[in-house]
């Protein structure tokens, strides 16, 4: 089931070390004042995908898969550090368990390397999305609810009032299990940053799966 929620997750744009750290809290600050949305991490619109590559490297995280959704390319990326409450220098949880990077155009460069090994890069590729995607073990929906509104608390304090994308709980299209959705979103001269919260349970006890996601977006 897992699987397959995750599978579902994709779809929901459409609707360890200190340089690990660094990137993963490294968040751009802007204030109401501003007029666009920047992406996190200190990245750019249109950053290049072979110099996102190599600071995602840098940084000693993993690129876990490149895949195509939707005709573009994902790169995506795990490995971040782990909240710890015995070390109040690590991040606060939830934890932030991939992020997605999704660019237009691009086509993958295949290198092989005098190990025999083949080194594989995104090439001529530029970002237009990156999602973050946290989940937490242990957590209930009342614990997620509460991150949701801290998180979207602080996203008004950024961009003002954001409107309601959706609020809905019903079951899945295969009728095994009931999937609820809630997203706001907040817009700025053609970018975007949407927050969503997503849960499938088999019954409101076992099996839950829940992601809390943000998705930074450049029209």
């Amino acid at each position: 089931m897992r699987s397959a929620m995750r599978s579902r997750l994709w779809f929901l744009s459409v609707l360890v070390a200190a340089g690990a750290e660094a990137f993963a809290q490294n968040d751009a600050k802007p204030t109401p004042k501003e007029q666009e949305i920047y992406p996190p991490f200190a990245l750019m619109w249109h950053e290049p995908s072979e110099r996102l590559e190599k600071k995602v490297e840098g940084a000693k995280l993993v690129i876990a898969e490149r895949r195509k959704i939707d005709k573009r390319w994902v790169v995506i990326a795990n490995g971040f550090r782990k909240p710890d409450a015995a070390d109040p220098k690590a991040p606060k949880p939830p934890e932030l368990r991939r992020v997605l990077f999704h660019f237009e155009g691009g086509n993958i460069a295949r290198e092989k390397l005098a190990d025999g090994k083949v080194s594989e890069t995104l090439k001529g590729g530029q970002l237009v999305e990156v999602e973050l995607q946290y989940e937490q073990d242990g957590w209930d929906e009342d614990k997620y609810g509460t991150c949701l509104s801290e998180k979207r608390q602080m996203l008004e304090r950024l961009y003002g009032q954001g409107q309601q994308l959706v609020r809905s709980s019903q079951p899945t299209p295969d009728g095994n299990a009931t999937q609820t959705i809630v997203g706001y979103k907040w817009n700025r001269n053609n970018t975007a940053v949407e927050l969503i919260y997503f849960r499938a349970a088999v019954n409101e006890s076992e099996q839950a799966f829940h992601t809390l996601s943000l998705h930074y977006k450049r029209s």
